[in-house]
Parts: structure tokens; C-alpha cells; sequence
């Protein structure tokens, strides 16, 4: 191991090991202004950067293939302390204003980010207007859920708060998130970031142009404002695993059949007035082949999806078919989220989800008409889904898609539901195969279609809606030629051993 007490050592340092036959492993200590950045500069192709325990705060972007391994206790940090002259905001009781020249990109409490509400999106008069929310909260619930708000004014200049309890914001422990950059940005080939934890960053991660066969491992995300990782700009043939990733929200909230109405206000402040999803793994407009594995998600606004908010519309063309092609999800843990567990949608070339489990999730498994396919959802479980389950949304679906040994364990709804569609086609889901799977224990059984949809116009076979589990047993129809003869993924010659597979995700 290799220490460097100052940047200008360090520089001298990395140039020997630069002539010599392998990369160097360089211990990076907090000290000093942006020691990570400068040994990023420092540094040569395939060098370790190790570093120490301590918070650094700073944002780095890696051009070169570079490992950034974290020590326990090594922590990124986006946030700054927010250092404000507050005063009782005019005809508003409990709020409080100060002067703040740019709006930051996330306001934090005690290092957890509060719900923001944007201004041009909150101008209606009435119970959702900005004022009123500020001072009553939300119209069923209050303050329980969202348990405080902020918001920046742009023409005054000027941060509205009102925190929990109407506490005095001189009294708070407050911090800002000042830039939109994300704590690491990838634009490089073999880059590995493993055992850091990040924190407090409008993003954490992004993967962007240029990554290309990159891997984030064992790393803690514990707060972010707008993404915790998200692949975009092409990244192809990179891996995302074993990673912790939750939103560290000032928030409490989880999907339930009580209180289902107040609960979702909490939903309606970020979507209605605030700043949209807040995704924990996000691909949008990425490459080919990434990798989405043993993640645990937890109380993030969404958990893991793949597409892209600008063509979700049949009437809006694909910007590029292959953008996600070969994506895998597989083997994560999602739960709590305020909404989709996991979204799938663009053209769903040769996507495979499977091996997942979603607990408490207010939207489920959710397709927004996947394109093209072929698509494959198999052997998840979805455990207590409010209100949904597994959903078809936004517009029909042409893909060809496969829905195969799935559980689904409780809820409040149907297992498959058609809902929200945005325009009015002769089809919904022609491509479709729904089978082999257990719906148990699921308050409206197997399919709701609600108004405004198409007719339901997938293929069934061999689904069990069931109280007892047991059913399940041998009810299944052997998947090991489906598809033109060959087997759907998971379903190879002698996948089970009895004369006919169970129903069910076997989880």
C-alpha cells in the first residue's frame, strides 16, 4: 500500500508507478481541498484509487479506466450547511423565508432531503396551492406523511420552509444540495466504483456517454434528490450489483389498503406540484446489454426502470429502438416505494426480469408500452402491491412479451390490470403471454380492466388464482418449447421433475 501525504508527492508517486509493470494502488486521504479529484488527475489508466474513511465533498467525472475503491467509512457528500437569515413568512403561520440567491437542487433536514414544491406548478388556487400546502400540508393527511415542505420563490429570490412541527428553521440542522452534477460521473471504458457510500447528491452515479463495461458494486446510497444511479448517453455492457440504494427522504410512507387515500398524497405532492420521480436505478436512453443485479431498494420514489418519459405515446416514435436492448434485472429486492417498483418500456429488445421481489409497492410491475420485445418477466415475486400489481399503462403494448412463474401475494387489486391509457387503439396487448403464474391470496383475483382501455387480448394458460397454496403444485404447462419450439429463459429441457411444472414463481 502506497501513501501520499500531498498532492505534490502523490503526483511524483504515480509517475514512477506509471513506468512499471502494473497499476498502482493509491491510498487517497481526506485531507486538503479535493483530494479525490486531484488523484483522479494524477492518476494512470487501471490505477487503484483506495480511500481512507472521512466525507469528501466533492463531485468528480472519470475519463480514464480508474477503480475508486471506498474503505468503510469513506463517504461522498453533495451537501453543503445552508447559512440563511430567516424570518415568519407574512400570513403564514409556521413558515418561514430567507433570502437565497439560486434555487438550490435539494434543501435537507437533519441529512434528509424535504419534499419540494415548485412553484409553476403549484400557482392553481385552492387546496393544492403552494401557500395553502406550505401552511396546512396536504388536505387529508397534513404533516403525518410529508412531514415537511420547501420551495423557492425565482422572482423574490427567497426559500419559503415550514418544518415538522412548525419548528424555527434557526433551530435545524438544514443543508442544501448546490449542483445538479451527480457526485460520479462515468465517461470511460473498465471503471469500477466499489464500498463508498454516497450521500446527498442530486444524483450519485451517473454512467454516461462513453461507459462502456463499467461496474458499481457494493456501494450505500443514502440520500439523493433527482436519481441514485442512472445509465444514459449509451453506456453499454455495464453492471450495477449489490448496491443499497434508498431516496433518505423526510418523508414516511409505505403502500397499504389504510388510509389509502392520505397515503397518496404523498404521491400527488412529488407528481402534481413537486419535481416528478425520483428513481433509484434509472436507464434511460442507454446502450446495449447492462446488467441490474442483488440490489435492495428501499423506499425510493421509484425503484429500477428502463425507458424514456419523452415516447410514451404510440404517436411518438422510438428515438432508438435498441436503447436498453439485452437489459437484465434480476435478483433485486425493491420495497416501499411511493411508486413503480419496476417500469419497463422503449422497445424491450431481449429484456429479461427475473428473480426480483417487490414488497409494498404502491405501482408495482408497470409496462409503458414496451415496443418491440421480446420481452421476458419470470420467477418474481410481487408481495403486497397497492394498488397495483402487474399493470399495462400510458397506451397498448405491440411487443411480445412473456409473463411466466410469477407469485403474486396479496394486494388490494387484481393481479393484471389494464389502467390509465392515454389513447383510445382496437388492441392492447396482442403479443402477450400470461402463464404459470400463482396469483394468491389477491383481493380481485386475476384481471381488472378499468374504463377507458381496450379489450383484454392477451394469451392466457394455466394461471391459478388461488387461497391455498398447494394448488399450485403440477398446474403448470412445461415452457421448455413454447416459444417456436425453444424454451422461454428459465424454462430449459428438465426444468422440474414431475410430470408438469408448479404454477408460481417457486419463491
Amino acid at each position: 500500500m502506497i501513501s501520499f501525504p500531498n498532492p505534490a508527492t502523490l503526483f511524483v508517486c504515480l509517475l514512477f508507478a506509471s513506468c512499471g509493470a502494473t497499476a498502482a494502488e493509491i491510498q487517497v486521504k481526506n485531507s486538503g481541498d479535493t483530494p479525490l479529484a486531484k488523484a483522479i488527475a494524477s492518476a494512470n489508466a487501471g490505477d487503484i484509487l483506495v480511500l481512507a474513511p472521512g466525507i469528501y465533498h466533492e463531485q468528480v467525472r472519470l475519463e480514464k479506466q480508474l477503480t475508486l475503491r471506498g474503505e468503510p467509512g469513506a463517504i461522498i457528500d453533495g451537501t453543503t450547511p445552508l447559512e440563511a437569515e430567516w424570518s415568519a413568512a407574512s400570513g403564514m403561520d409556521k413558515v418561514y423565508v430567507a433570502s437565497f440567491s439560486k434555487r438550490p437542487e435539494g434543501l435537507l433536514v437533519d441529512g434528509k432531503f424535504i419534499a419540494e414544491i415548485r412553484l409553476d406548478r403549484a400557482e392553481k388556487s385552492g387546496e393544492w396551492h403552494w401557500q395553502t400546502l406550505l401552511v396546512k400540508g396536504p388536505s387529508l393527511g397534513g404533516f403525518k406523511h410529508i412531514r415537511a415542505l420547501w420551495m423557492y420563490h425565482p422572482n423574490e429570490k427567497k426559500i419559503y420552509l415550514r418544518l415538522e412541527d412548525g419548528a424555527a428553521p434557526d433551530k435545524a440542522t438544514l443543508s442544501f444540495t448546490p449542483s445538479r452534477n451527480p457526485l460520479i460521473e462515468i465517461a470511460a471504458a473498465g471503471v469500477v466504483v466499489e464500498g463508498l457510500t454516497l450521500r446527498g447528491g442530486s444524483e450519485a452515479i451517473v454512467l454516461g456517454e462513453g461507459a462502456k463495461d463499467s461496474v458499481i458494486r457494493r456501494c450505500k446510497v443514502t440520500s439523493y434528490e433527482n436519481t441514485g444511479i442512472a445509465l444514459t448517453g449509451g453506456a453499454s455492457s455495464c453492471t450495477v450489483e449489490d448496491c443499497d440504494i434508498t431516496r433518505g427522504a423526510f418523508e414516511e410512507w409505505r403502500a397499504t389498503t389504510e388510509n389509502r387515500r392520505e397515503n397518496y398524497e404523498i404521491w400527488k405532492i412529488h407528481k402534481d406540484v413537486g419535481k416528478y420521480d425520483r428513481v433509484g436505478i434509472e436507464l434511460i436512453r442507454a446502450g446495449t446489454n447492462n446488467r441490474i443485479l442483488r440490489n435492495h431498494l428501499d423506499r425510493t420514489f421509484d425503484g429500477i426502470c428502463l425507458g424514456d418519459s419523452s415516447t410514451e405515446s404510440l404517436d411518438k416514435p422510438l428515438i432508438d429502438p435498441n436503447h436498453g436492448r439485452g437489459t437484465e434485472i434480476a435478483e433485486n429486492i425493491i420495497e416501499n416505494t411511493r411508486d413503480s417498483g419496476i417500469e419497463l418500456g422503449v422497445g424491450c429488445i431481449d429484456v429479461n426480469v427475473h428473480h426480483n421481489t417487490l414488497r409494498h409497492t404502491h405501482g408495482g410491475l408497470r409496462f409503458k408500452l414496451p415496443r418491440i420485445g421480446p420481452v421476458f418477466i419470470h420467477h418474481n415475486h410481487l408481495i403486497d402491491g397497492t394498488p397495483f400489481n402487474v399493470w399495462f399503462s400510458m397506451d397498448s403494448s405491440p411487443a411480445e412479451g412473456y409473463i411466466y412463474h410469477n407469485t403474486i401475494t396479496g394486494g388490494s387489486d387484481a393481479a393484471f390490470v389494464y389502467s390509465s391509457f392515454n389513447a383510445k387503439r382496437d388492441f392492447a396487448t396482442p403479443k402477450w403471454h400470461i402463464l404459470n403464474n400463482l396469483i394468491l391470496q389477491v383481493k380481485d383475483g386475476f384481471f381488472d380492466q378499468r374504463k377507458g382501455t381496450p379489450p383484454r387480448d392477451f394469451t392466457e394458460s394455466h394461471n391459478i388464482t388461488t387461497d391455498d397454496p398447494s394448488a399450485a403444485i403440477g398446474a403448470g404447462l412445461d415452457l421448455s418449447t413454447y416459444r417456436q419450439g425453444k424454451p422461454l429463459p428459465g424454462c430449459e429441457p428438465g426444468y422440474f421433475k414431475a410430470k408438469a411444472p408448479d404454477a408460481g414463481s417457486g419463491q
